[in-house]
C-alpha cells in the first residue's frame, strides 16, 4: 500500500508527531502520528506507509507538546500557525514556480531555480526588498534595481510621495565611494588619506561642487572646540570666507608657511614671513606699512640695503631736467584726475625694471639732491652777496672820509 487517505468527521485532523515516524494510529475522531517511542493515547492498531494523505475540508496537522504546538494547515492555501494562531508562513495557492529555492550549497533563490549568491533576487522588472513601518508615520522604504538599471533606495511616505535619496548609476567609476576600516571616506580612491576623514580625487575642473538650487547663502563649515571657519557663497552672490567666532582672525598660507595673518579687527600682517601684527593698519615682513590713519612708510632701514652709494649733483639735475609732469586720468577711474609722471617716460636713475610703475622714493631723493645743491649754492652766493655788501660799505665809508679831507 502506497499511501493511506483518512477522512475525519472532525473538521479538523490532529497529527502529534515525534521523532521518526513508526507508524498511524486511528484514535476516535482524530489521527495519531507516532514518532519513536510512545504515542499521546492507546493504540488500537497501527499501519506502516510510506506517504500520508489527509483529506478534509481544512486539513490541518499539529505537531505539539505539552506546553507549545503548531499546525500545517492545507486550504486554499499552505500556512503554519503557532498555538495563538498566528500564521507566521504562509504560501498562496497557484504561487508560481521558484518562489524560495535552497540549493544544495545553501545559496537561496527568490523567483529563480539556480541561485548564483548568498541571496539571490531574479524578477523580470524592478527587482526590490521593502521596509515598511505601520505604526506612528506610515511609510516604506525599498532597495530596488531600477528600469534604468540602477540600484536605488526609494522612501514612501504617502500614497503619492515618492523620494529617492541614494542611488548608483550603471557603470559608475571603480572606487567612486570608498570607506575605510578607519572610517575614512574617498571619493575617486581607495586609499584615503589617513590624516583625513573625506578625501577626494578627480581630474575634473571641479573636484567639488556644492550648490544650492535657490538664491539663499550656502556654506561650508568647519569647526572645533575653539573656533568655526566658513567658506560659502553669500545671498548676495558675494564669497564669503573667514573666522566666525569672536575674537578670532585669519591665517593664510601659501608654499606651505603662513603669508598672511589678519586678527579680529581687521588688522594685517604679510609677506614671506609675517612679523606679529602691532599697532599697524597693514604691516609688510620688510618693514613698510600703513598707520592707522592711512599714512604709508616704506621700510628704508641700512639692513635692508646694500652697494649704497650717493648720486651725483650732476646725476640729479639731469634726472630733474628729463622728467616730464603730466596730468592724467586713470582707465580704471575717469572720474578723477591725477598729476605725475608716465612710467615709460622717466629718466633710467627713477625707472623700475619693468617701467610699469614708479616709486615716489625714487623722485624725492633726485629732488632732494637738486635741492641740496641749490640751497648750497644759494649759501655760498649769500656769502658772496654779503662779502659784496661788506665792501661796498667800505667804499662808502672811504669816499665819504675823502670828502670830509677835502673840505678841511
Amino acid at each position: 500500500m502506497k499511501s493511506i487517505v483518512v477522512n475525519l468527521l472532525e473538521k479538523q485532523t490532529i497529527m502529534r508527531l515525534r521523532r521518526k515516524p513508526l507508524g498511524i494510529v486511528v484514535w476516535g475522531l482524530g489521527l495519531l502520528l507516532a514518532f519513536g517511542g510512545r504515542p499521546c493515547a492507546a493504540q488500537p492498531f497501527d499501519v506502516n506507509t510510506s506517504d500520508v494523505a489527509i483529506a478534509n475540508d481544512v486539513p490541518i496537522l499539529l505537531l505539539s507538546n505539552p506546553t507549545k504546538g503548531w499546525g500545517l494547515e492545507g486550504d486554499f492555501n499552505f500556512l503554519i500557525r503557532d498555538a495563538g494562531l498566528r500564521v507566521p508562513f504562509m504560501i498562496e495557492d497557484a504561487a508560481p514556480n521558484n518562489c524560495i529555492v535552497i540549493d544544495t550549497s545553501g545559496k537561496i533563490g527568490f523567483g529563480t531555480p539556480n541561485p548564483a549568491a548568498s541571496l539571490h533576487i531574479l524578477k523580470l522588472t524592478r527587482p526590490a526588498i521593502r521596509l515598511e513601518q505601520t505604526t506612528g508615520v506610515a511609510q516604506h522604504y525599498e532597495w530596488e534595481v531600477d528600469v534604468q538599471g540602477r540600484l536605488a533606495l526609494n522612501a514612501f511616505n504617502s500614497a503619492t510621495f515618492n523620494d529617492r535619496p541614494f542611488a548608483i548609476e550603471r557603470s559608475t567609476p571603480t572606487n567612486t565611494l570608498y570607506l575605510t576600516t578607519e572610517g575614512s571616506v574617498g571619493i575617486g580612491t581607495s586609499a584615503p588619506d589617513s590624516n583625513s576623514q573625506l578625501d577626494i580625487r578627480s581630474n575634473l575642473l571641479n573636484g567639488l561642487f556644492m550648490k544650492r538650487e535657490d538664491a539663499n547663502s550656502h556654506y561650508l563649515r568647519v569647526e572645533n572646540d575653539t573656533g568655526v571657519f566658513r567658506a560659502g557663497v553669500e545671498g548676495t552672490g558675494n564669497a564669503q570666507f573667514g573666522a566666525l567666532t569672536p575674537n578670532r582672525g585669519l591665517n593664510l598660507l601659501a608654499g606651505g608657511t603662513t603669508k598672511l595673518l589678519m586678527n579680529s579687527s581687521g588688522q594685517i600682517s604679510f609677506g614671506n614671513t609675517p612679523t606679529a601684527i602691532s599697532s599697524h593698519a597693514l604691516l609688510h615682513s620688510s618693514g613698510a606699512n600703513l598707520t592707522p590713519a592711512g599714512v604709508w612708510t616704506n621700510a628704508s632701514s641700512r639692513a635692508l640695503k646694500q652697494d649704497v652709494e650717493p648720486i651725483t649733483s650732476e646725476q640729479a639735475r639731469d634726472t630733474v631736467r628729463a622728467l616730464q609732469p603730466v596730468g592724467y586720468r586713470y582707465k580704471s577711474e575717469l572720474n578723477e584726475r591725477y598729476v605725475g609722471f608716465i612710467a615709460e617716460d622717466v629718466p633710467e636713475l627713477v625707472a623700475t625694471n619693468d617701467r610699469k610703475g614708479l616709486a615716489s622714493m625714487d623722485i624725492t631723493a633726485v629732488l632732494t639732491k637738486v635741492v641740496q645743491d641749490q640751497d648750497k649754492q644759494l649759501g655760498q652766493q649769500q656769502q658772496a652777496l654779503n662779502e659784496l655788501t661788506r665792501q661796498v660799505a667800505e667804499l662808502k665809508q672811504m669816499i665819504a672820509g675823502g670828502r670830509d679831507q677835502a673840505k678841511e
